[in-house]
């Protein structure tokens, strides 16, 4: 019984989201070793965002989200990409 097409492009798609994440956590972890520095909130914007818009494209993929509801996913990691964290002391 063959697989459908769609069926293919959506796991090449999570599988593909999934290794950006782990790519993605790999680089943020040798700039903080690299910089030596401890976990604070950029590092933790960092990880939010390296997880969390692989994630957004998992679920437009996988679910039958409406437009509007992926675009409120969207405008958060903006918002929280794009807002101000305390400048280091």
């Amino acid at each position: 019984m063959p697989i459908p097409e769609t069926t293919w492009i959506h796991l090449l798609a999570v599988l593909g989201s999934v290794a950006v994440m782990i790519y993605g956590m790999n680089i943020v972890y040798k700039r903080l070793k690299a910089k030596n520095q401890g976990f604070g909130p950029n590092s933790l914007k960092a990880i939010g965002v390296t997880l969390f818009i692989p994630a957004i494209l998992i679920l437009a993929v996988t679910t039958n989200f409406q437009s509007e509801t992926l675009a409120a996913l969207l405008g958060t990691v903006a918002g929280y990409v794009l807002s101000t964290s305390k400048p280091e002391e």
